[in-house]
This record gives structure tokens, sequence and C-alpha cells, in this order.
């Protein structure tokens, strides 16, 4: 029938089915297809479409550079389209998915952190959109994420929720998934029984679905389990079994082709754009000699009046003199207005990208929702970079949080609070220490080490205030530690300072036999932790114009800490603006609160 959108989906699906069957070359042939007739009638979701079943071709033959390329291609059409109909659901669906694979090229990398943030946000989406058949997927790629970190129990519990759904809405899919990736949990911890049953029994609905590419994973796993448990010839079976499905699935002649495929599109894209090109230069040139004869013509008559024009040159000569003096001297002003105009936008282009850096180094929101679903996070810099910043860390059965604040703002600050971040890292993940009073030790020497402040010829005296609290989930228990800083703790509606040390970390004192006091505090449920730095308390306002002060910063919390938490940031952040009025901002403000 001539039905293009039609064709260009039936390629589509079968190049999906061709993926099922670990036929890449194949795949990629029929989603090359689909993508032409597309991308020519200017479809722009199935576009998106191809491009990520493209990067899930190249995912599955272990190309991740060019798997996350064609995700992020299919990422930007999807926010395209979704700027245009924001309440399109099927893109929504579409836009979770892509989430959730380019989660899966930073898992398979390593890039935790990013993998998170990515399976949170499809996750979000997928929850919004009622999306149960993508639920399934996002529980089941979060499960696979503990379970690289070797927490076997979220692992298990993750996959459970995605096997719960899956069985819901009858996807032998996902179930076989489920079935799989819990059979491998249970093979890690030596449940050897379990373990077999749920392995065999993904293995018979893999098999069941022509699906070879799951079914090799099963046999892998399967001889690991028999491995364990020491009986080597079925783990030699299962293994060969394994390697010809791998060796029946892809190699490295069909790696080569697939991306042949993937670059004789490209090419013959842009051979279509230049194609186009010489059409425009061919029109642009006719009309170019078009101009050029309308031109002569003008020329021609000028000529005949040029005689006039030059006696009224003549009479106006003194006058144009002056003219042109005055038309130089501003034009020097204007091009010394520009240069100065072109400098500070540059300037501000840099720090713009700095901002881009320091945001990117700071938690994610997804990341802060994920370990802490009851809390807030009031983060408003005075300029476009921020002295101020907070950080996070898992380590075992510890939660650890800092809020700090480096001396100044801006740029200067900014700096202090990349290599304050970068230290904290080293100390707790590389090094390993914990203990809040033992990080504000060892991240002063490193801060006196690295500004040579140790040296009496020094005039370095950079330094920050922070806090640091360990969140010990299990024992219901918080350890707390300031530098020259202090907290708000509220337990049953009574609130309490923390006070920390009077020292700083660095600074002018330039001491690296400072000891730190560590304090343990009992928590209990429904109790507030609020971590902030001094910008709120220092700025100036009200009616008086003056600063808000302790005093009333330790009210406005005890006021607001029956509200949720969103509702919380947004009574800080009025209370804040209602006080600044028309005064600038004085400092950067950070104000953290945690509801246990």
């Amino acid at each position: 029938m001539g039905n293009k959108p039609e064709i260009a989906r039936s390629y589509a699906n079968i190049g999906i089915l061709y993926e099922s069957l670990g036929n890449y070359e194949k795949s990629m042939e029929n989603n090359i297809k689909s993508l032409k007739i597309s991308d020519q009638s200017g479809d722009k979701r199935a576009v998106s479409n191809s491009y990520n079943n493209i990067g899930n071709i190249y995912i599955n033959t272990g190309n991740q550079e060019k798997a996350l390329e064609n995700y992020l291609k299919s990422l930007h059409i999807k926010q395209q389209i979704f700027s245009e109909s924001p309440d399109d659901i099927v893109n929504k669906k579409g836009i979770g998915n892509v989430y959730n694979n380019i989660g899966l090229i930073y898992m398979n990398t390593a890039n935790y952190k990013k993998a998170l943030e990515n399976y949170m946000a499809a996750l979000e989406i997928r929850e919004r959109t009622g999306d149960k058949l993508g639920l399934a997927s996002s529980y089941n790629n979060i499960g696979l994420l503990y379970f690289a970190f070797s927490d076997y129990e979220k692992a298990l519990m993750n996959q459970q929720k995605s096997l719960k759904i899956s069985e819901e809405i009858g996807d032998e899919q996902g179930i076989a998934a489920s079935y799989l990736n819990i059979g491998s949990i249970y093979t890690k911890q030596n449940i050897f029984d379990k373990s077999y049953q749920y392995l065999n029994n993904s293995l018979t609905l893999f098999k069941k679905a022509g699906d070879i590419n799951s079914s090799k994973e099963a046999y892998a796993v399967l001889s690991e389990l028999n491995e364990k448990k020491g009986d080597y010839k079925k783990a030699f079976d299962y293994h060969q079994l394994f390697s010809n499905l791998k060796d029946s699935i892809f190699n490295e002649q069909s790696s080569k082709q697939i991306a042949e495929m993937n670059t004789k599109y490209d090419s013959e894209k842009k051979d279509n754009e230049l194609i186009k090109k010489d059409a425009e230069i061919s029109k642009q040139q006719a009309e170019t000699e078009k101009q050029n004869l309308q031109r002569n013509a003008f020329i021609i008559g000028f000529v005949l009046v040029l005689g006039l024009a030059f006696f009224i040159y003549r009479s106006f000569r003194q006058k144009q003199s002056v003219n042109k003096s005055l038309e130089a001297k501003n034009k020097l002003i204007e091009k010394q207005k520009q240069l100065v105009n072109e400098k500070n936008e540059k300037i501000t282009d840099s720090i713009q990208y700095a901002q881009r850096i320091q945001q990117a180094i700071l938690p994610s929101s997804e990341l802060i929702n994920f370990v802490l679903p009851d809390s807030f996070i009031f983060f408003q810099p005075k300029d476009i970079v921020s002295g101020d910043f907070y950080w996070l860390s898992e380590k075992s059965d510890k939660l650890l949080i800092a809020i700090a604040d480096c001396t100044g703002h801006g740029v200067p600050g900014a700096f202090m609070s990349m290599i304050g971040n970068t230290l904290l890292n080293e100390i707790v993940n590389v090094k390993n220490i914990t203990k809040p009073d033992q990080i504000l030790n060892e991240l002063n020497k490193s801060i006196v080490n690295l500004l040579q402040q140790n040296n009496n010829e020094s005039i370095q005296d950079d330094g920050m205030d922070l806090t640091i609290v360990a969140i010990d989930k299990t024992a219901n228990q918080i350890e707390f530690a300031g530098a020259n800083h202090f907290s708000y703790y509220i337990h049953q509606n009574e609130l309490t300072p923390l006070e920390g040390d009077i020292y700083s970390i660095g600074g002018a004192l330039g001491k690296t036999d400072i000891n730190f006091t560590c304090q343990k505090l009992n928590i209990t449920k429904g109790d507030t932790l609020y971590l902030f730095t001094d910008g709120y308390i220092d700025q100036f306002g009200g009616e008086k114009n003056t600063k808000f002060l302790t005093g009333r910063f330790s009210k406005l919390l005890h006021d607001v800490q029956q509200q949720d938490m969103k509702q919380q940031k947004e009574s800080l952040k009025t209370a804040f603006d209602n006080w600044k009025g028309n005064n600038k901002q004085l400092d950067d403000v950070l104000v953290m609160g945690i509801k246990f």
C-alpha cells in the first residue's frame, strides 16, 4: 500500500526479533532500513526508536562507546518531541527506556554513580506514566547494580519487586530475566538448591521464547553454580553450551560488518546533505548573476550623477572632515567597549562552564533521594559558582555526609570546594577512614600540606569550616564532628545545638597537630538533623537591616520541623528571600535537613 511509516515499523520489529535471536548483523541491517525510511519521511519518534535499537545492538556486541552515542541521539530527539508535546505518554515512556539503557552503559563501564542516576531517572518516569513493564525493568537493573556492589540483600529485594510486576502483567521474558538474576544471587550466596531451581526455570522460558542471547547467560551461571558445587563435569558441559552459543551469536567479522553498516548509513546521509548543499550553491550563483546585472545598471546611472555629487561634496568637505574626526573617535570608543564586552563574555562563559563542572561533582538529587528519601537541600550560591558544597559517601553500614563552607565565595571559594571534595573522596573511599573526627584530622593535614601553610613564608590562609556526620542506620546512631561549625538536632520537639571544635580546616594557623573530637547521639524515628553554613544566618535584611542571626534561625527551624521536607525547603527559601528583600545576597547559602 506504500505506507512508509508502517514499512519502517515492520523493519524495526524484524530487527528487534533478530536481536533476540542473536543475529546482530541482520538486526542492524533491518534497523538501518527502518532508520532511512523514517528519516526521509521526517518521523522523529521512529528515528529516535531506531537509534535506541541500534544502541541495543552495540551494547550486546560490546561496543559501549557506539551504544552510548546512539542512545544519546535517541534521547535528544525524544526530548525535542517532549518540548513540543509534553503530554505524549508514549514518548515519556520512551525517554524512560533510553535513560534505562544509558544506565546500562555506565554500569558496564563501572561508573556506578552515573548508572544509578540514570536508573533512578528512568524509574521516576515509569512510576509517573504507570509503565509496569518499564518498572519491572528498572527494579531488575537496580538489582543488578546492587549485585555489582555485592549487596546481595538489596539486589534480591529489587529482583523480587521486578518478578512480582512481571508476573502481574504476564511478561514471560521479564519473569525469565528475574529468575536468571535471582539464581545468580543465590549462586553467589552458595544457596545451591534455590539457585538451580531459578536458573532452570529461566532457561526453560528463554528456550521457549527462542531467546538465544539470554539462554547463553543462563548457561554461564549454571556452569559457575556446578563449579562451586564441585561437579566439574556439569560445569564443563554448561560452559561448552555457553561457548557454542557465544560463537554462534557473534564473532569479530560480524562486529566489523555491523559497524560498517552503521558507518555506510552515516556516509550516505552526509552525501545527501552535500547534494542538497550543491543545489543551494547553484541557486545562489544564479541569484548572484542577476544581482551583477542590476549592479552594472546602477553603476551607469551612478556615473551620470557623479559630477553633480562631486560639487555637492566639495561644498560640505569642511563639515564632513570634522564629522569624520568625531566618527573615528566614536568608532574607537565603540571598539574598546566591544573588546571589554567580549572579554567579559569569555570570562562569564568560563565561569559558567566551571559551574557545570562543580555541579557534576556534587551528589545528584536522584542519589540523595535514593539514600535519604526524607530530606531536602536548600542551596543558593551568591555567584555563579560556590564556596559552599555538600558531599556524601556510603561505606559498609555507614552513610557519611559533609556540609562545608570554604574561604570566600565565587571562583576562589569554588577552587577550595573542589579541593575539599577531592580530598574527602580520597580519605573515605580510598583510605577507608569513616570516623568523623579522624576524617577532619586527615583533611586538615592534607589542606595544610597541599597549600604549604606550615611554611613560615607562606601567605596562604585559605581553608574551610565544615560538619561531618556518620549515620549508622543499623545501630540507630549518629557520630558528629565539626570544624568551627555547629548543627541543630530536634528530638521530641526539643531543639539542641551540636557544637563542633573551634578550629577550622587549614587556614592561617597552619597546624597539622589538631585533634578534632567526635560526639555520638542515639536517634529515634521522627528526629530531625539540620546541617548548614553561615550564609543564611549572616544575611542582612529585615526592617532594621540587621543580620538574621542564630536565634531567629533556630526558631525558624523549630517552627517548620513538623512540615514535610519539600515544604520545609520552600518555607526556608521564602523566609530568606523576604528577609533579604532588595539587599544583595552576601554569601553562599546551604541548608540540609534529614528526617530519620
